[in-house]
């Protein structure tokens, strides 16, 4: 699995702007209120990054040496994919309400303070959860010296060289 590179989570952070301010604006010209503070949503996203974390650091050890215990492939993998996505929901999130936040500040300057800095506080917990998910993508990647690791020049083959078989 390749690990999440920065421009997708530019493009996806870049998407999560334009809409959030597309919507506030369009929400509000309907005559609609404007979402309260997402407490449930911070609380919600620090405790997914925490637990995330927690997935994770049993790969890590393994990862770096510590193989008192085995290490199921299919579960390091589901982890891994769990990273990557909490990475790029994270990136759109933190965007979403940060575009919330700049909206609810220019809209009407110093009445909503207090509504835009609760989406700056969501908008910080959902930087939390990408940069967790990222630590964590990179605690289920091989290092680069590792037989195991994939090449980089020939996708799907291994740098290890294993004998070939004998014809039955």
């Amino acid at each position: 699995m390749k690990r999440t590179r920065p421009g997708q989570l530019l493009l996806w952070g870049g998407t999560g702007l334009v809409v959030s301010l597309g919507f506030h604006a369009v929400w509000e010209r309907a005559g609609n209120a404007l979402p309260d503070v997402p407490w449930p949503a911070i609380v919600g996203m620090l405790v997914l990054a925490g637990a995330l974390l927690a997935l994770g650091w049993p790969v890590r050890a393994w990862r770096d040496g510590d193989r008192t215990s085995q290490i199921d492939v299919i579960r390091a993998a589901r982890i891994a994919m769990l990273a990557r996505a909490a990475a790029l929901a994270g990136a759109l999130l933190t965007a979403w309400y940060l575009g919330g936040a700049v909206y609810l500040l220019a809209s009407v300057v110093g009445l909503r303070t207090e509504a835009a800095m609760g989406m700056l506080a969501a908008s910080v917990s959902a930087a939390i959860l990408m940069a967790v998910g990222l630590i964590v993508e990179s605690f289920c990647s091989l290092p680069p010296d590792d037989p195991r690791a994939l090449d980089d020049d020939h996708p799907g083959t291994s740098r290890r060289t294993d004998p070939p078989e004998a014809p039955a």
